[in-house]
């Protein structure tokens, strides 16, 4: 792909925001349109950042990867300690747990699963390269 074709998805995607943004509340079926379109266009855009972080430098990957590792650092302290909010009992049923349900939700708001993937993706970068790769702190 060209850089131009990157632009042409990025206006798409500005276009697509938006059209949302005017949506009147009610508007479910245009949003949800739209909101399969910008996942379409995200997929896309991915390929580009895919491309580019082969030719990143090993210094840039090193340094994202600490800073993404200090964004989850930061996400996962700020769950709900389970073991202090059951009063310490070891009984577990195999069921989620209220407070694990809102970890898996804070998680998800916060962007975790995406952190974690871009962390992987980094990492293999390095680990082909033959860069030993921290230990996370």
């Amino acid at each position: 792909m060209a850089e131009a074709d990157l632009d042409q998805l990025l206006r798409e995607f500005s276009q697509v925001e938006d059209r949302l943004i005017a949506l009147p509340e009610d508007a479910f079926a245009e949003r949800y349109e739209l909101r399969s379109r910008q996942g379409e266009l995200r997929d896309q855009m991915a390929l580009f950042r895919v491309d580019f972080d082969a030719e990143r430098s090993t210094g840039d990957l090193l340094s994202e990867l600490s800073g993404l590792r200090s964004r989850l650092t930061v996400i996962e302290g700020q769950r709900i300690d389970m073991v202090s909010q059951a009063g310490g009992s070891g009984g577990m049923t195999g069921a989620m747990t209220p407070e694990e349900g809102l970890n898996r939700k804070m998680d998800e708001a916060a962007g975790g699963g995406e952190i974690r993937s871009r962390i992987g993706r980094i990492k293999g970068i390095l680990i082909d390269r033959g860069v030993e790769i921290p230990e996370d702190q």
